[in-house]
């Protein structure tokens, strides 16, 4: 069976603010909707997935060009193939192990729940400090 593995992933430190005044401060993607990952700086990974709003070739979307969502890891100085290799390793536990649920926390930056205790960030890889930016891309105008 092949399982779809959810990659999760949010940029603030406070649960109380997450989805503050709209802005993108979590988000889940399907694993199969990770299509490139790449440095973009010494300290920085971007990964590239499928538009969550967006796809290719809709009729209504012929005329326009869909952008891939993105997520910028921080991380340790040049741990880049690191990070990528756990993430892989990761997806790819969580694909095999049929008694694992299907949530992988990428990056998760919460250090203070919902009740205002002290928290352990969540990361899949030790080199990975942050989840920098989550950027998904608008909808097209003619969906």
């Amino acid at each position: 069976m092949n399982k779809e593995v959810l990659l999760y992933f949010r940029t603030v430190a406070d649960e109380d603010n997450d989805d503050n005044n709209g802005a993108q401060t979590s988000v889940v993607f399907p694993a199969s909707k990770l299509r490139a990952m790449n440095p973009t700086a010494d300290t920085s990974l971007m990964l590239y997935f499928d538009s969550l709003r967006n796809t290719e070739g809709a009729d209504d979307q012929a005329d326009e060009i869909t952008i891939a969502d993105t997520v910028v890891l921080t991380i340790t100085a040049n741990k880049h193939e690191a990070v990528m290799k756990s993430i892989v390793r990761a997806i790819n536990g969580k694909k095999s192990n049929p008694k694992a649920d299907g949530l992988l926390i990428v990056a998760d930056d919460v250090t203070t729940n919902v009740a205002g205790a002290t928290v352990a960030a969540t990361y899949v890889d030790a080199n990975i400090t942050s989840c920098g930016a989550i950027a998904t891309v608008a909808v097209h105008a003619g969906s």
